[in-house]
């Protein structure tokens, strides 16, 4: 889900407003902080002056932060790592062209006061559905019966890796969580996925 999302403004880097909804806790300065911080070193990275690098996002260990900048705003989302990124940017944009489209001329002469910006809230709640429209994206194998040990050995059906797969579809992980607890690449574990199934042994 999303845990949070910030507005920033895109020249000062002060956060104009946010909305938190999981339970990952970050203080809107730190992220206001991170993100000049990682635009900086995105500068930095760059061959060409004209071909600058870009940095859309960064994963963490337990979660994501992506963020899409559009006009004089920034729009900045904490998610799971199991979410649908193509969904999540999807609704980063058009948080920030609601913004803009309701506060384009306010900012042009903008005097340090965020309380106006909060009357924004209700309608970041609707495009976000309260913070799980990318989670609804994204599917959590279920494995259908619980398969015994024993398979391995037979070695007719599953493989090791298989089977481990196999017992952490539990509905409640999506791919990258399962990869990440199983030790394997996301695209590993994507084919196994698939093969579970093909079998009729896991529901997406």
């Amino acid at each position: 889900m999303i845990h949070g999302i910030y507005i920033i403004e895109a020249c000062s880097g002060i956060c104009l407003v946010s909305r938190k909804y999981g339970d990952v806790e970050i203080d809107d300065g730190l992220i206001s902080g991170f993100l000049t911080a990682l635009q900086q070193f995105s500068s930095e990275l760059s061959i060409r002056k004209d071909q600058p690098a870009i940095l859309s996002g960064v994963e963490m260990k337990s979660y994501n932060i992506i963020y899409e900048k559009r006009g004089e705003a920034t729009i900045v989302a904490c998610v799971d790592r199991g979410d649908s990124e193509k969904v999540l940017r999807e609704t980063l944009v058009k948080i920030a062209d609601s913004f803009l489209e309701r506060f384009s001329n306010y900012l042009k002469n903008w005097r340090g006061d965020t309380k106006p910006f909060k009357e924004f809230l209700p309608l970041i709640d609707k495009l976000t559905l309260d913070g799980k429209i990318a989670e609804l994206a994204v599917p959590k194998p279920l494995l259908k019966k619980k398969i015994p040990k024993s398979v391995i050995k037979m070695g007719v059906f599953l493989d090791e890796d298989a089977f481990k797969v196999a017992n952490l579809c539990d509905g409640t992980k999506s791919k990258e969580e399962i990869a990440e607890e199983a030790g394997f690449t996301v695209e590993k574990v994507g084919e196994i996925l698939e093969k579970l199934e093909k079998m009729g042994l896991i529901e997406m």
